[in-house]
């Protein structure tokens, strides 16, 4: 199947890729309306507010009257997108969200910058728990994009969701991971897969290590044949369905695969300047049905992409069989991919910034047992603490376990692998570059 490549750490920046997609889809859609908490600039909407002061209402501190008032808006035929930072545009305003905004299922946007621990700024401006805050309010859509390109694509996008819809960004410089040709997709989850050439021994190569419809071969040493079975368990164009059940001495069965409808959302991406660096890793196709078999399956979301991937390419140097697989939409879950790579998989990490408590790791968690399939989980994030204030946000992800090192050390664990996990190396990065933590 064919590969679209990515490209490779550091990864080039871009500054204010929401703002511009913001603009650019208020020109075409006069329905949108912009809301800003009293951080106009720092939400990256000022070039809104200069072509559109009209459109443009400054609210001030005073978040819960803001999301009233984008409420109200919508009522009338408006479509809101409301700016701050996460912890004041969903913590703060909880209950004005959910009586006047999600009860009603209005089409408001909430966009929260400055995610998890990216803010040095300590536990009150930390958004360690607005995706479980989100998550549990009916009808609400929760998306955590990964780079500049699809932030690019994310705001025209989802324009379309029915009902109100939380988005949250990084702010600042954003880093370019995926290419122009890329595609957001709001209805399925995407399998990234380090292109086997560029690790050396052990790498999953079509009728190698990770073969279709045989088993997992770690080194050479250790073979699962025929544990995990493709080709046949999941079935294309199927249903989700319920009580599916395990074979006896045999495959995991599931009897789902990913629900068609909602085409996908084509956006206008970031222009990628210069080449694709051959250190790169490759998409999978959007059409794809199944997955090699695996020794960990690494599911991110947002920031934790790009260390995401460069763990898995240290695994992979190591002999570990490791699929990646980007999460934007969090809610609600791409159930059908999330259950297909984990079929395929010995174990499961999930890594995320944010707690590890009623997020992504949650989410992958209840899928699991839900579907009564039974793999070995790490969930990498925030273990049920606040952070301190820092000088920067490296320091954050280091101390608080959202490196890079922190999820190969989950995958080698999760593994049971002998010996101690393979470091990580430091990987500088320039001016206008953006290195993985």
């Amino acid at each position: 199947m064919a590969e679209t490549q990515l490209y490779s750490p550091p990864y080039r920046t871009v500054a204010k890729p929401y703002g511009r997609a913001l603009v650019e889809l208020a020109r075409r859609r006069p329905e949108v309306v912009c809301l800003s908490g009293d951080l106009t600039r720092q939400c990256e909407i000022e070039e809104f507010q200069a072509e559109f002061g009209a459109r443009f209402i400054h609210a001030g501190m005073a978040e819960a009257n803001m999301i009233g008032v984008a409420g109200a808006l919508a009522r009338q035929g408006f479509m809101p997108f409301v700016h701050s930072f996460g912890v004041f545009t969903t913590r703060r305003p909880l209950d004005q969200i959910v009586n006047a905004v999600a009860y009603p299922r209005l089409p408001v946007r909430l966009v929260g910058f400055m995610p998890g621990v990216s803010s040095p700024g300590g536990p009150s401006h930390q958004a360690i728990e607005d995706v479980a805050l989100m998550r549990a309010i009916p009808g609400m859509t929760v998306i955590d994009v990964a780079d500049a390109t699809e932030t690019a694509q994310v705001v025209a996008a989802m324009a379309d969701v029915p009902g109100p819809v939380y988005l949250r960004l990084k702010r600042g410089e954003i880093p370019v991971i995926f290419p122009a040709d890329h595609r957001l997709s709001l209805v399925r989850a995407q399998v990234l897969e380090w292109r086997g050439e560029e690790i050396g021994g052990g790498a999953p190569t079509r009728g190698g290590a990770g073969t279709e419809g045989g088993g997992v071969t770690s080194g050479g040493a250790q073979t699962s044949g025929g544990a995990v079975i493709l080709g046949g368990a999941q079935i294309a164009g199927a249903a989700d369905t319920e009580g599916g059940g395990q074979s006896a001495g045999g495959a995991v069965t599931r009897g789902g695969a990913q629900i068609a409808g909602l085409a996908e959302t084509a956006g206008g991406g970031v222009s990628a300047g210069g080449g694709v660096s051959r250190g790169g890793a490759g998409i999978r196709g959007a059409a794809w049905t199944s997955v090699s078999p695996c020794d960990v399956a690494l599911l991110v979301s947002g920031m934790m992409v790009a260390p995401g991937l460069a763990a898995a390419r240290i695994l992979r140097a190591a002999g570990v069989v490791t699929v990646v697989v980007s999460i934007p939409v969090i809610k609600p879950l791409d159930t059908a991919t999330v259950l297909s790579v984990s079929t395929a998989a010995r174990a499961v990490v999930t890594a995320e910034n944010h707690s590890i408590i009623g997020g992504l790791g949650s989410a992958v968690a209840e899928t699991l047992a839900e579907a009564g399939l039974g793999r070995p989980l790490r969930r990498i994030g925030l273990a049920d603490t606040f952070a301190e204030g820092a000088r920067d946000a490296p320091y954050l992800f280091t101390k608080y376990g959202l490196s890079t090192q922190h999820i190969v050390e989950g995958a080698w664990s999760v593994l049971r692998r002998p010996g101690p996990a393979p470091r990580a190396p430091a990987l500088p990065a320039e001016a206008g570059e953006y290195a993985p933590v």
